[in-house]
């Protein structure tokens, strides 16, 4: 049988690495051997391979390390994930970094078998996931958005400057981004600054340039971001945290159009259309005196108040229905959620806004390998939520409205009882009740054994 496809498998069990290699050469599969980071990516360097099976513990790197240095080089190399099992945290960085799947220590051999299989054939097809992505195209049909969108649809074409305001993570950027991707700067680049991740003594370089020794380390010139920005937009978050001496010197861009690179004594000029935002009282600060009034009335020539997600619930629905889509594109499943979770999610208060969903709703795809979301995967993904009270929908089991403390204890608690569940609603068939969990049979007897659970 000829061996069509290459695999490196990457994991400091010496022998776990040999029934892995043992079990793929009987599906035609050459493996390669590596212990350790640094080993993986030289034989990376020097062979081509279909897919990497990478451990999360080595001895000299993380996974996530060696993960990183794969996606920097080899962006479409699949990279499947073995991790303690349980570790929700790791295989959901790992899933962000660009990993194509993850799998439970102790692993089932026939089961890394298929998954490695199926990457293989993809990569030979050179299928391409994910390839748009739609997180910044808006879904709603509250009121409120309607008419910022209605607002928005009015000026969208003009350069006025737009101030956007609202609590963070209620897609302040999305919503920047959607008014250049409809104007007519379509075109021109869209440049992103956040204010508030910039040090004072960087951010005037960052915006504005600078000529070759205008300081200590600048050993060649620089355009700033408004330079860069011509022809399109620059979105300025965070604007609330700048000080008074950059505030000035951004009021001096608004009403001249130019900049000035530090260390030159030469204006540019500057075709760009700002908007800015914060989550701050920008009205009060300019009452108080913290932020330029001259300047506040610059930058919002258009306003517009994002409300937060807690007060326009009916979008909800559109928003997980949108974002499921192209979580399934980008990590090519076929992942639904029943109606009980939407529920329960649209009943979430949401104190992190649209970003808090949209993270949570991520998790809980990674996690689930196929089929339909359920209420007790909200659990698993560490959706906890914070009134012990919520109203589950009925079918749901109401204890996990009570539970309390750390969560890493909260989830033991809940597994150990879903296990409990699944094996006397099975009469102690392990195999049923594993298939009702949604996990192996060595996975349920490994997890009743750890737990000291009565089989």
């Amino acid at each position: 049988m000829t061996e069509q496809y290459t695999v490196l498998i990457v994991d400091d069990e010496v022998q776990l690495c040999k029934l892995i290699a043992r079990k793929l050469k009987k599906a035609a599969i050459h493996c390669h051997l590596a212990h350790n980071g640094k080993e993986a990516l030289t034989l990376l360097k020097h062979h081509h391979v279909d897919v990497v099976i990478l451990d999360y513990l080595l001895p000299d790197m993380t996974g996530l390390e060696v993960l990183k240095e794969i996606k920097k080089n080899k962006e479409r190399l699949p990279v499947i994930m073995l991790t303690a099992y349980g570790n929700v945290e790791s295989a959901v960085k790992a899933m962000k970094l660009g990993a194509a799947d993850y799998l439970n220590k102790p692993i089932e051999l026939a089961e890394l078998k298929d998954v490695v299989l199926k990457y293989c054939a993809e990569r030979s097809k050179n299928i391409q996931h994910g390839k748009s992505d739609t997180r910044n195209v808006f879904k709603f049909k509250s009121q409120k958005m309607k008419s910022i969108m209605a607002l928005l649809e009015q000026v969208k074409e003009t350069d006025v400057s737009i101030l956007i305001l609202g609590e963070s993570g209620v897609g302040k950027t999305a919503l920047a981004k959607w008014i250049h991707e409809h104007s007519h700067r379509r075109n021109g680049p869209f440049l992103s600054i956040n204010c508030a991740a910039i040090p004072e003594s960087l951010l005037e370089s960052e915006l504005f340039g600078y000529k070759k020794g205008a300081f200590t380390g600048a050993t060649s010139s620089k355009a700033g971001k408004f330079t860069a920005a011509g022809g399109g937009t620059i979105f300025l978050d965070e604007i609330g945290e700048i000080s008074a001496k950059m505030q000035a010197k951004l009021l001096h861009v608004l009403e001249e159009k130019r900049v000035m690179q530090l260390g030159s004594n030469d204006y540019q000029e500057v075709d760009v259309r700002i908007i800015t935002a914060t989550n701050k009282n920008i009205r009060e600060m300019v009452k108080a005196g913290a932020f330029r009034e001259d300047l506040y009335y610059r930058l919002n020539l258009i306003e517009v108040n994002v409300p937060p997600l807690r007060e326009r619930k009916e979008d909800i629905p559109l928003l997980i229905d949108h974002y499921m889509s192209y979580l399934n594109a980008k990590y090519n499943k076929h992942i639904s959620i029943d109606a009980q979770c939407l529920t329960i999610l649209s009943d979430y208060h949401w104190p992190g806004n649209v970003r808090e969903l949209l993270n949570i709703l991520e998790r809980v795809h990674i996690l689930k390998r196929k089929g339909t979301i359920h209420p007790e995967d909200l659990v698993q993904a560490s959706l906890y939520f914070e009134e012990k009270r919520h109203n589950f929908p009925s079918g749901t089991d109401q204890s996990f409205n009570f539970l309390s403390g750390p969560l890493p204890k909260v989830l033991e608690e809940v597994e150990a009882k879903m296990i409990k569940q699944a094996l006397e609603e099975t009469n102690g068939n392990q195999t049923k009740a594993a298939e009702r969990l949604g996990i192996s049979r060595h996975a349920l007897i490994y997890k009743i054994k750890k737990m000291g659970l009565k089989s």
